[in-house]
This record gives structure tokens, sequence and C-alpha cells, in this order.
């Protein structure tokens, strides 16, 4: 009788665990276990250390638009970015999956000081194939509002995958695309697996 009684309890905690692990409020952590704040400045590092280092933008040749590639050095820091919550509250922490602006703060053009990432239909001059790029500002000098979300990608993957969410489509995984001596950003089925590191 009281294995009987037992079995509702342990069914009702196991479909709890489920709704706490696909839970979409769960919180966002840098590469130190910290929270991450949208108050704080990041560099955005592959999970795997021995891929490559931090993200950077290339000028594309035409006014304020830039592509974000990879460097190539595991050392090299990169650039590092903010993120912000779509919808804006007193709290800084944040959530994973949920709609958020990323951009470059150390943006150093005459176009502006930051930079907000969005997928374009433009292509680096040095690339191949038909891919839609990730890249920072834009041509008109305005803000794009592009929206991504950060997400977790298996339960034994470490790190976390970047998606964009371009106008209605559904969100895409962001991965790379590897063309002579560059690493570009890119829409891809194999998402690029990051990690956090905080730059303050």
């Amino acid at each position: 009788m009281k294995v009987l009684l037992l079995l509702p309890l342990i069914q009702l905690l196991v479909i709890s665990i489920q709704c706490i692990s696909m839970d979409p409020t769960q919180l966002v952590y840098d590469a130190d276990g910290k929270e991450l704040r949208s108050d704080f400045g990041y560099y955005v590092f592959p999970a795997n250390p021995s891929n490559g280092g931090g993200l950077i933008y290339v000028p594309s040749g035409l006014r304020c638009l830039n592509f974000v590639a990879q460097e190539s050095g595991k050392t090299l820091l990169g650039i590092p970015v903010s993120i912000k919550p779509r919808n804006a509250s007193a709290d800084p922490s944040i959530r994973q999956s949920s709609d958020v602006f990323i951009e470059f703060i150390e943006f150093n053009t005459f176009c502006a000081k930051r930079a907000d990432w969005h997928i374009t239909s433009r292509q680096p001059r040095s690339s191949s194939g038909q891919h839609q790029y990730l890249a920072a500002g834009n041509e008109d000098g305005i803000k794009s509002f592009g929206l991504f979300r950060i997400e977790k990608h298996g339960a034994n993957t470490a790190g976390y995958k970047l998606v964009a969410c371009v106008d209605k489509t559904p969100c895409r995984d962001i991965g790379l695309f590897a063309y002579k001596d560059k690493t570009w950003l890119t829409i891809s089925d194999n998402p690029f697996m990051v990690v956090f590191k905080n730059a303050n």
C-alpha cells in the first residue's frame, strides 16, 4: 500500500524536474559560474578552448556595416559585448531562451561607439557560398534591433548556443563558417557553443 501511495509522488517529482529543466526563465552563467548581467560586458569564447579565440568585427567595405568573425588564436580575447533583455526590467540577470539584444561595446569607428548584432544578406568579400552572416552595425548607421537568444544545447553539452530570431521566421542557430583565413559567424545547422567571460 505504501508503495502504491509513493508512485504518484514519484511521478509528480519527475514531471516537476522536467518542467524545471525546460524553464525559459533559467539564468545564464558566465565561465566563473556567476549570473550573466545586462550591466556587464563579456568576451564570447568557444566552449572548447582549443577551438580558437574570441569574437571581433571585420569591416565590410560598406559604410558602418561589419561582419562578426572569430579570432584564430585561442589566447586572443576579441571584443567584449553587452547583452540586454528585449523587455527591460530592474533585474539585470540574463535568462535562457529570452529575447536579447547583443552589441559590441568597444567599437572604435566614426559610425558609433557600439555596434548591435543582426543577420544580414550581405556577404564578406572573402567568402563563398550562400550564407546568412552575423553582422555588427548597419549600413545607414542606425540600430537594427536584431533579436537573439542564449540557449542550452543538449543535456551534457558545455556552454550555450546563440540563436538568431529574424523577423517572424523560426529562430535559427548561429554557427561557424571557415573560408581561407577567416572564420565567420553565420546561420548554421551546427551551433557554435560558447561561454562568456566577464570583461569588467
